[in-house]
Formats: structure tokens, C-alpha cells, sequence
């Protein structure tokens, strides 16, 4: 195999179907890995996926549990990663400038992500969802449930594909289309810019709508019978939380090859280490709220789910969620010395991906197992979509500017520097 990136043929239009501009990038801003780089980690991830298919015929529930997880860990990077960018474009910060690029090949894997995980979710609907078995809505049926079935306007199994569809649909299109602008203005497209604004305008509202009812339709309703208004948020707390720690990996991985010095500072990532360490605090604060709300009501068919996750070892597992989620990244990252310095950050950035997924299985796997357990397959399928998410973004990476040079606020962004 090449080790130019540049001749990867049908796999290269899978990955990136836009025109590299790499090679006209100023030298300072390019990126030419070897295959290697990139391949390494993704035939790492499609060998723990290939693992955990196997695990298919040994318990194919389990399987699509475990796989739903580590789908969803991925997944919320990239959303994270499309926050990160709207946000950004909105509010027209200058100091995420320089970092705009990677949140940008983050976020515009989406569409491979859907085509990975939405066949597998969809053939697994009715190990995966209870509300999916049709005599729950059958009142001549011993199973039927008059609570589900209070709720099949909105959960059935057409709707609820539809809704999945168009989604990943509306999260595609806005990644692309913001991906494609910032690399027309690396071409020295003025109205770039502008468009990015506008279509960030459009994103945001799109954006609150859709991940909150993903959040329902694809955690949530594993559960059917409770339901959170605030669980939406929660969701968004987690992406953009761990999105912050993907993009500082990222860097710091740039820097240890050289690329980037004096561009990404100390500076920049002081302050994704003040999102980290904020939004800690804001995850920790919805999780705390959406409980609170819940023991106050005292209503059975809410507090059930917790119940659930305070009993058969399942205690242990909110615990640690509470003391390694919020306490111990709040202690490490609250001097200012700790988010200037780059193992640290490197450190912290791996240590929250851990606890996303350890997050996402904390809300899923009560559903599938009344004892508390970690099964084999949720550690392949975390590392299986870690190490594909991984190999797509650096591949990305590897076919544009690292940075938008052309931003009329490079140049602010470069010299950025906290007071």
C-alpha cells in the first residue's frame, strides 16, 4: 500500500468524496501521514467489532446492547464535535480558530457513523426496545401493557425509523455543509464565513430538537415506561463534554508529531480545559437536577429507574459514576496549571472517553441485566468504535489544512492568550 494518503482510491471517496487541498496548504499547515497512521487504528476498531459480532451467536441480545453503547459513544463525539461548531461560529469566537478543523473532521464522520449503526439498530429493535412487541398493545393480550400502549402514537417501529433517518439525515447535511464551506475558504472563498454563520443560525435550533429526541427515541425508551424531560440535556452535557477531551487528544497527538507548534498553544488548551472542567460541573448538575425532580415527585413509574440502579450492584456502578464522572476530573482540572499541560490533558482526554461509555452504560445495560455486570462484549464494542472513530478522523485529518489559514480571525486566533 501508498503510504500517500492521497492514493487510497475508492476507500479515499468512501472516507472523503471532497478534492484534498493538503498539498496547497502552507507547509507549516500540513499533514502527510503515512497509512499507517490512520489504518492502524482502524483495523484495530473493525477487529473488536469483527470481535464482538462474534459474540452474535453466543448472546445476540447482549450483543446489540453492548453494540448500541459503544455506537452511541462515537455518536455523541460527533454531536459534541457539531456543537462545538455552531457555537463557535455563532457566538464568532476567534480563539477555537485554530482547533475549528478538528472538531470539523470530527464531526463530519456522521454520515459513516449512520451507516455503521442504524442497519444494526434497526434489526435489533426488538431485543433492544421492549415497546416493539406488538401484544404489549393488544388488550386482549395476557402482556398487554396500558402504559405502552397509551404511547403508540409515538412509539412504533415505523415512526420511530423515520425519525432515526432523518436525524443522522439533518446532523449529516449540516457537518458536510459546514465542512465544505471552511474548505472553500481555505481556497480563499470571502463569503465562506458568512454562509458558515447562516448555517449555524439554521443548525442551532436543529440541533436542540434533534439530539434531545434522539436522546428519547435511542436511550430512553430502552425503558419505555420512564421518561425524563430533562434527559435531552443530559445528553448534550455528555457529547460536549467528551468532544472537548476528543479535540485536545487530537492536538496534543499533532503536537508529539511535530505539527502545530506555535499555532495550538498552552493558551487554547487552557481554555478546552476550562470547557472540560465547566462542563463537568454542568453534567453533574443536570444528572443531580433530573434525580432531584424525580425523588421530589415520587412518582412509581419514574423513580423505578433509579431504583433500579441503586440495587443488585448496580449501587456500586452509580458511585463510581458519581465519584470518578464529577469529583475527580473536577479536583485535577480546577488549577490553571493542570489545563496547560499537555500529559495531563492527554491523560484527562482518554480518562473522559472512558467515563462517557461508562456513563452510557450506566443509562443501558440496568435494562438488559437485573445484576450489576460489565460484559465482554461492551469492552470490544467500546474499542471497536474508539479505535474506527479514531482511524476516520485522522484520515480526515490528513486531506486538508489542519487549520483554517484562511479565517480573517487566524491571526487573532494564533495570538491568543488568556488573562
Amino acid at each position: 500500500m501508498s503510504n500517500n494518503v492521497e492514493s487510497t482510491g475508492i476507500l479515499g471517496q468512501l472516507f472523503d468524496p471532497l478534492k484534498s487541498t493538503a498539498s496547497n496548504a502552507p507547509e507549516a499547515y500540513r499533514w502527510s501521514p503515512t497509512s499507517q497512521t490512520w489504518m492502524t487504528p482502524l483495523l484495530i476498531g473493525m477487529a473488536a467489532l469483527i470481535m464482538t459480532g462474534v459474540g452474535f451467536a453466543i448472546d445476540h441480545k447482549q450483543f446489540y446492547f453492548s453494540f448500541l453503547v459503544g455506537w452511541l459513544f462515537a455518536v455523541s463525539i460527533s454531536v459534541g464535535a457539531l456543537f462545538f461548531l455552531i457555537i463557535g461560529h455563532l457566538t464568532r469566537a476567534s480563539w477555537n480558530i485554530v482547533l475549528r478543523r478538528i472538531a470539523e473532521a470530527t464531526a463530519v464522520a456522521m454520515p459513516l457513523l449512520a451507516l455503521v449503526g442504524i442497519p444494526i439498530v434497526f434489526l435489533g429493535m426488538h431485543d433492544l426496545y421492549h415497546w416493539t412487541h406488538l401484544e404489549l398493545f393488544d388488550p386482549a393480550n395476557s402482556a398487554y401493557d396500558p402504559v405502552i400502549a397509551g404511547k403508540q402514537g409515538y412509539l412504533n417501529a415505523p415512526f420511530f425509523m423515520i425519525r432515526v433517518v432523518v436525524y443522522f439525515l439533518a446532523w449529516s447535511w449540516l457537518s458536510r455543509a459546514l465542512y465544505k464551506q471552511s474548505i472553500s475558504q481555505d481556497g480563499g472563498n470571502g463569503e465562506a464565513r458568512a454562509k458558515m454563520v447562516k448555517l449555524s443560525a439554521i443548525g442551532l435550533p436543529v440541533m436542540a430538537v434533534t439530539v434531545s429526541f434522539a436522546a428519547f427515541d435511542l436511550l430512553m425508551s430502552l425503558d419505555p415506561h420512564w421518561f425524563s424531560t430533562i434527559f435531552g440535556v443530559y445528553f448534550f452535557a455528555g457529547a460536549f463534554w467528551t468532544v472537548h477531551a476528543f479535540i485536545a487528544f487530537i492536538a496534543n497527538y499533532l503536537h508529539s508529531k511535530g505539527h502545530l507548534k506555535g499555532v495550538v498553544t498552552s493558551e487554547h488548551m487552557h481554555d478546552v480545559g476550562k470547557f472540560m472542567f465547566g462542563f463537568t460541573v454542568f453534567w453533574a448538575y443536570i444528572a443531580f437536577s433530573q434525580y432531584m425532580l424525580i425523588w421530589y415527585g415520587n412518582l412509581p413509574e419514574e423513580t423505578v429507574w433509579f431504583r433500579h440502579r441503586l440495587e443488585e450492584g448496580w449501587e456500586i456502578h452509580s458511585a463510581v459514576l458519581l465519584i470518578m464522572h464529577f469529583v475527580v476530573p473536577f479536583l485535577i482540572l480546577i488549577p490553571r496549571f493542570s489545563k496547560r499541560m499537555g500529559s495531563v490533558m492527554s491523560f484527562m482526554a482518554v480518562y473522559f472517553f472512558v467515563m462517557q461509555w461508562f456513563d452510557l452504560h450506566w443509562l443501558s445495560m440496568p435494562v438488559l441485566h437485573h445484576h450489576a455486570m460489565i460484559h465482554w462484549m461492551d469492552v470490544t464494542a467500546f474499542i471497536g468504535f474508539a479505535a474506527l472513530f479514531l482511524g476516520m478522523v485522522l484520515y480526515r485529518l490528513s486531506r486538508h489544512s489542519l487549520v483554517p489559514h484562511q479565517d480573517p480571525q487566524f491571526a487573532a486566533s494564533v495570538g491568543h492568550v488568556n488573562l
